[in-house]
């Protein structure tokens, strides 16, 4: 996290690293996380659609400077909680705890960790998996910020882990969501 400069991913700017109290210190963003602003009362006078198109375009620019990296970091649990949001709606990415750096073309990891509703099949079926499970990750939050619902708010993890794993099921893109935006998402989620 160290050596990470992007204006899209969230500033470290220290480490506790005493015990007990083991601590990084980053940048504090005032708005909190993106999930908490998404499914606040009122977002919809807040949160405009070209506002969230931006913020969009955010989490893009932020993951797009991680898969480039070398070897390319992989974040393994982007989810609108991991993004924060500044005083001016600027969206960084964090909470790098899962993320691993890409030595060969998949990863591995025998721990089924992160939260369902926003991990890609591949990766709740603990396959491997490389930054394309990051891309079906975005197009989830990029489902949220469209159409401001929680993913998968009508089931449990255990029946997402089902429904999108097992039984290639995404969720329902309303009829009212941008074409275009439409289009990303579904791309986001091609198997």
């Amino acid at each position: 996290m160290k050596r990470l400069r992007h204006p899209n991913i969230v500033l470290f700017m220290g480490a506790v690293t005493q015990p007990p109290n083991l601590s990084i210190v980053t940048e504090y963003l005032s708005r909190g996380s993106l999930y908490r602003l998404l499914h606040k009362p009122g977002v919809r006078e807040m949160l405009d659609e070209r506002r969230r198109l931006n913020m969009a375009y955010d989490v893009a620019k932020g993951m797009n400077y991680l898969h480039r990296r070398n070897p390319p970091i992989v974040h393994r649990d982007l989810k609108s909680p991991n993004l924060l949001v500044d005083k001016k709606y600027t969206v960084k990415v964090c909470d790098f705890g899962l993320s691993r750096l890409k030595a060969n073309t998949f990863l591995s990891s025998k721990s089924a960790a992160g939260t369902p509703e926003w991990m890609a099949p591949e990766v709740l079926r603990d396959e491997p998996s490389n930054e394309k499970s990051d891309i079906y990750s975005f197009g989830v939050i990029l489902w949220e910020l469209a159409t401001l619902q929680q993913p998968w708010g009508n089931l449990n993890p255990a029946q997402v882990v089902a429904a999108v794993g097992f039984k290639g099921k995404r969720l329902e893109i309303p009829r009212n969501v941008n074409p275009h935006v439409a289009s990303i998402i579904e791309a986001c989620w091609a198997k």
